[in-house]
């Protein structure tokens, strides 16, 4: 992908919002109509010479914008856009999210530690192994760089602590909790390769903590966990921020730097 060049008063774009920005200029200018399917990542990071990680980076960007929606397991298709839209209330948007998630961090911090706390007092023998297996089939996830299954195994892993503390209104007070962070906890394994990868350590020196027996140390290194998980959530929605306000309006004048990929590629 061609770089774009400094503008005095103007940063340089990273991949992920040239990668946006070039998808909705080519939105704009009728190439991708409403309706029409996009190229699967694979086949996107391709076209433009980037990771899978700047292209799914960039999809979000415009799924949060409403330029695109995604459909489980379907791909991704070009929104129905009202003339004269423009993406810049999604600033509004995203710092609503930014709230709501710092609000849902906030929660988990208060419960979570204390459920590994209990875990490490309760836990049978068919609990740790439970949580053995949880952390097992994560770093094997991780070593296939099989995304789904590292989400599937980070949920396993944090349901297995809430069932060892052995209290079902706890479990399904876990369970609600749980279901509320699911979109966060999948954005910020998905897209983030440190994120897997530190998760993977904190969930075994909180298994080793649970399984010592060690009420305070599982439960300081819960919190600590969740302090990671936090700062790469917040991370991610700064990414998507930059990547939005990269993005040009969707109607107009053409911008004035339109970005295309080498060779001049149209989808």
């Amino acid at each position: 992908m061609n770089k774009q060049r400094g503008v005095k008063g103007r940063r340089r774009l990273k991949v992920n919002e040239e990668i946006a920005r070039e998808l909705q200029n080519r939105i704009r200018r009728r190439e991708l109509r409403p309706g029409d399917q996009l190229p699967s990542e694979r086949q996107l990071a391709g076209i433009f010479g980037a990771s899978r990680g700047s292209v799914r980076e960039a999809l979000r960007a415009l799924e949060l914008s409403g330029v695109i929606r995604s459909r489980q397991g379907g791909g991704n298709f070009v929104s129905d856009i009202p003339p004269g839209a423009s993406t810049q209330p999604l600033s509004q948007f995203l710092e609503r999210q930014r709230e709501h998630l710092l609000d849902l961090s906030e929660a988990r911090q208060m419960f979570e530690p204390r459920l590994a706390l209990l875990a490490a007092e309760r836990a049978t023998d068919a609990d740790l192994e439970a949580l053995r297996r949880a952390v097992e089939e994560q770093e094997q996830a991780l070593r296939d760089d099989d995304v789904e299954a590292v989400f599937n195994a980070d949920r396993q892993f944090h349901q297995a602590i809430a069932e060892a503390a052995r209290n079902q209104t706890v479990i399904m007070l876990h369970n609600y909790l749980s279901d509320l962070v699911s979109g966060g906890r999948r954005e910020a394994i998905e897209n983030n390769t440190s994120r897997r990868t530190q998760s993977a350590i904190d969930h075994r020196a909180i298994y080793e903590a649970v399984a010592a027996g060690s009420g305070p140390a599982a439960s300081a290194a819960m919190l600590q966990h969740l302090k990671n998980v936090e700062n790469s959530v917040l991370d991610a929605l700064r990414r998507y921020q930059g990547a939005i306000a990269g993005l040009p309006r969707l109607s107009g004048d053409a911008p004035r730097e339109s970005q295309t990929t080498d060779g001049g590629a149209v989808l």
